[in-house]
């Protein structure tokens, strides 16, 4: 079906909207969620968390279905089409049979692609979905990278549909990649099923088994190690960071960001908007009750863009379900709101101005350009357990973006952004 250059610009600025709506999960690194489409989905189960208390689930193993493998032709069918065309890069053939996908999507498949050469040994594990005509289904799959000797095992999760026609799609909504950035709202009922589903023992085992595959042929192969820890980073940084740069010199106007309304169409007020606003008037100040950590999103698989000491005072803009919406250092974070509290904790008042001046001590002026005077690493968080971005040689400047109350200083260095010790730059 032919679009007109109209809407063509129309659904561009869209796209650029969500960007710039939401740019602070693309600069805080969320997308490299989906780095490498599947890898990385394989581990812990989803309600595990990184210092967040969570609760036991009780499992009744006797009353789950098990799984079918590689039962349903057409549904394996369907499956190997997807990947086929995911190779290729084949975006046109993906969005005939995964609906909806959107423009940010098509883009990252289109430079993820460039680095596979196939994906082979498909296996579909299945069981019923919400309905007779539904199927949830993980996928067992080896990626062949272009530059890497050894395939790289993975797993993917699909919910497929029947179309009135008898033949079958892939839900896009419940995608890895929607499941992240969450570009498009997601029915409910079928989300509390997908969920309990990757709570169930063959689910888990699967993932496990997955993994354990993986991590021995990346230890055991440099070339592989090398495209997914160096080659795609890079790719996917300067893929994130044109997105960036293109969503802010777009202009959108002004009547193409909302639908006009008529005297038929009356929209409800609660339902114009996705997010809760968020003005200084609605910025509350709220303690920490524990030791806890502050996420770009609100799920504990999201990354962990930092961690707060009990006791802390930070900025409360709204909630988002069971999580606040907090500004952590100039940056939207999100905590859950079980460890957080309007009353203010009594402390020794010695106790409290040794901490505010620990606080203070050493903080670095935003946009201070600082020499080197010794090499460093760059880190992708504040932990010395963090992935190096890189390292930083006596003699180079960094600029501060934010010092931090524990220790570190985010800043920006050869184009991209991470973070040092503070003592290192005083």
């Amino acid at each position: 079906m032919a679009f007109s250059k109209g809407k063509d610009n129309h659904k561009n600025n869209d796209f650029f909207a969500f960007v710039k709506q939401n740019i602070r999960y693309f600069t805080a690194g969320a997308l490299f969620i989906v780095l490498v489409l599947v890898l990385v989905n394989c581990g812990a189960p989803k309600n595990g968390g990184d210092g967040e208390s969570v609760a036991a689930t009780e499992m009744e193993s006797e009353t789950e279905e098990a799984f079918q493998v590689d039962a349903y032709e057409d549904v394996n069918a369907l499956i190997n089409q997807y990947f086929t065309a995911y190779a290729a890069g084949d975006v046109d053939t993906i969005a005939a049979i995964a609906t909806p996908i959107s423009e940010n999507e098509k883009s990252y498949i289109a430079e993820y692609s460039k680095y596979v050469d196939s994906y082979e040994n498909i296996k579909c594990y299945t069981k019923r979905g919400l309905d007779d005509n539904s199927y949830l289904v993980s996928v067992a799959i080896e990626i062949k990278f272009t530059d890497a000797e050894t395939m790289a095992p993975g797993l993917d999760f699909f919910y497929v549909r029947t179309n009135e026609d008898g033949s079958l799609c892939i839900d896009n909504l419940y995608s890895q990649y929607n499941s992240k950035i969450k570009e498009n709202a997601v029915d409910t009922s079928v989300q509390s099923l997908i969920d309990k589903y990757e709570e169930s023992a063959d689910v888990i085992a699967l993932q496990q088994e997955i993994q354990e595959k993986y991590t021995a042929a990346v230890e055991a192969d440099a070339s592989l190690a090398d495209v997914i820890n160096v080659k795609l980073p890079a790719a996917i940084t300067t893929w994130k960071q044109n997105l960036i740069a293109q969503a802010e010199s777009t202009e959108i106007p002004e009547e193409t960001e909302a639908p006009e309304e008529t005297e038929s169409t009356e929209i409800p007020e609660e339902t114009e908007t996705t997010e809760p606003e968020q003005t200084e008037d609605t910025t509350e100040t709220v303690y920490t009750v524990d030791k806890v950590n502050v996420r770009a999103a609100a799920d504990t698989s999201s990354e962990k863009i930092g961690t707060v000491e009990k006791g802390t005072a930070i900025g409360r803009t709204g909630t988002d379900g069971d999580w606040s919406i907090v500004n952590y250092g100039g940056t939207t974070g999100y905590i859950k709101t079980e460890y957080l509290t309007t009353e203010e904790p009594q402390t020794d008042s010695n106790d409290n101005s040794a901490d505010t001046s620990q606080s203070t001590a050493g903080a670095l002026a935003e946009g201070q350009v600082i020499t080197l005077s010794g090499s460093t690493n760059i880190r992708s968080g504040m932990s010395e357990t963090s992935d190096k971005i890189g390292t930083a040689f006596s003699g180079e400047k960094v600029t501060v973006v934010m010092s931090y109350a524990e220790g570190w200083t985010k800043v920006t260095w050869n184009g991209q952004t991470g973070y040092i010790k503070t003592d290192l730059l005083q």
